[in-house]
């Protein structure tokens, strides 16, 4: 079935294309969609793995089809974490198969060091064609991530209150653009970076915005960083009300719903360009963001590794040569750091790229329903409160830290007094009483922490600090962390 056709079934309103006539050497497309600041939870097709409703039931439902339709017809990994909650370091990730002490990237404006290998350069050198095209100056070229693309397109011009993104459309628009402009047919590695669901909340049409309200009181929440600034205060000092917080449920849900409509845009336009034929399409998130989950640090991210924050979706459909996986769901907790090797060895190359694991074998034992055999302990750090990070060594040490497997995750928090819980795997992180899983993983939360690389200090070019400074990732934060203590 074309990818049109599934729009239609899964009814995305999509206009019908013609199937293309086939083509006995097609070029493979790898298409890499990365939905920034999107909690796994955003797409409705991770309604069983959904933290949202149990303190707010009810409240507004993600609106994802065209997400929906690639899990469907694709493998959709129930538990992909990612290592950090801040875009350039979680994505430098994604890119290097390492995690955050292995690639170095303490957070947004470290560049990625040079002699860390990328996974564009692999697929270069393999003989695609290399093109990234990204939502927000966050990932600008100064940073290091478009190594090894032939054109990547950083061309961010919308003004947004402070700062510049694109908004999904225009984001769709230059890509295509940049597909257009390519000199002849070839395999085609594209990366694209959609940046909506990051705040403020104010890119989607206000028809979509309305539709996930469906009626229901907003608060006069109109997604803008004043109103988030606003809400935060509130909720910090328990006077939040469930109309406000249910309108920032579904203003979030509207950007997240507008990023899943121009992915269908995107998917189409590539079809009728006769790109989709053998395709292979994996659409993932950075990081997430907290709500009200933490209630003394609301409506933010960066400086929390609950799963709210770290809990992403990855979903990798193919068809033609890349068909395989069709309705597999992977219960097994899986790394950003695995997408590289993974798509690697689906292109047929090696997948050896940094420490990552192909996620492979874990489709083909999940689609024969045998018993899943234990993955490596998953490590993620967070970015923020600026005021704690370490100035005689690795940065991030003194912030939340998390270490997961086997269905639990332990959390540590030496800025918040050091402490330490442990939970399960599962929808809201309920707590677990388990002593041995609490010394295992904390054991192994130190011995990362005392793996980490020494001090990294850079200095950042006028135009990139003054970016991330109107992003809220650099200099003060959003008002409302608590005291440092127990």
């Amino acid at each position: 079935m074309s990818w049109a056709a599934l729009l239609l079934v899964f009814g995305c309103g999509a206009e019908p294309v013609p199937e293309p006539e086939p083509e006995p050497e097609s070029e493979p497309l790898i298409l890499l969609v990365s939905w920034d600041t999107t909690r796994a939870d955003a797409l409705g097709c991770y309604g069983e793995q959904s933290h949202w409703d149990l303190a707010h039931p009810g409240g507004p439902a993600p609106q994802t089809p065209v997400a929906d339709a690639l899990a469907a017809r694709g493998t959709r990994f129930a538990w992909a974490l990612t290592h950090a909650p801040t875009t350039l370091s979680a994505h430098t990730a994604l890119f290097s198969g390492l995690d955050s002490h292995g690639h170095q990237v303490v957070r947004n404006g470290f560049p990625v060091p040079g002699e860390v290998p990328l996974l564009a350069e692999r697929f270069a050198a393999a003989g695609y064609d290399t093109i990234g095209v990204v939502g927000a100056s966050v990932l600008e070229a100064r940073m290091g991530l478009g190594r090894g693309f032939r054109v990547y397109d950083d061309a961010v011009s919308s003004e947004l209150g402070d700062h510049y993104e694109d908004p999904a459309d225009v984001v769709v628009s230059r890509t295509l653009a940049q597909v257009d402009a390519r000199s002849g047919p070839g395999p085609l590695f594209l990366f694209v970076h959609f940046f909506d669901a990051h705040a403020p909340w104010t890119t989607a049409p206000e028809a979509v915005r309305a539709d996930l309200l469906g009626g229901r009181d907003d608060g006069g929440f109109d997604g803008s960083d004043a109103a988030i600034r606003g809400l935060v205060v509130d909720t910090v000092q328990g006077k939040a009300t469930e109309a406000a917080a249910t309108g920032a449920r579904a203003r979030y849900l509207a950007e997240v719903a507008w990023q899943d409509t121009q992915l269908g845009v995107l998917l189409t336009g590539l079809e009728t360009r006769g790109l989709m034929q053998d395709s292979l399409v994996v659409l993932l998130s950075d990081h997430g963001e907290i709500f009200d989950e933490v209630p003394e640090r609301p409506y933010r991210h960066g400086m929390d590794v609950d799963l709210a924050a770290i809990h992403v979706p990855l979903i990798v459909s193919g068809q033609g040569r890349f068909a395989g996986g069709e309705g597999v769901v992977v219960p097994r907790q899986v790394r950003l750091m695995d997408v590289a090797p993974t798509l690697l060895g689906r292109a047929g190359l090696s997948p050896e790229l940094g420490e990552g694991e192909d996620l492979a074998p874990l489709v083909a034992i999940s689609g024969h329903g045998s018993r899943m055999p234990p993955g490596p302990v998953h490590f993620a750090e967070a970015s923020k409160p600026f005021s704690e990070l370490r100035r005689d060594a690795w940065p991030n040490l003194s912030l939340s830290r998390a270490a997961a497997n086997e269905g639990a995750i332990y959390l540590n928090a030496p800025w918040l007094g050091d402490q330490t819980t442990l939970h399960s795997l599962a929808p809201g992180q309920p707590s677990l009483d388990d002593v041995h899983r609490f010394r295992r993983l904390g054991g192994a939360l130190q011995g990362w922490d005392r793996s980490a690389p020494g001090l990294r200090e850079v200095a950042l070019h006028p135009e990139t600090q003054a970016a991330l400074e109107a992003l809220g990732y650099l200099g003060a934060e959003r008002p409302g962390p608590p005291p440092v203590g127990p």
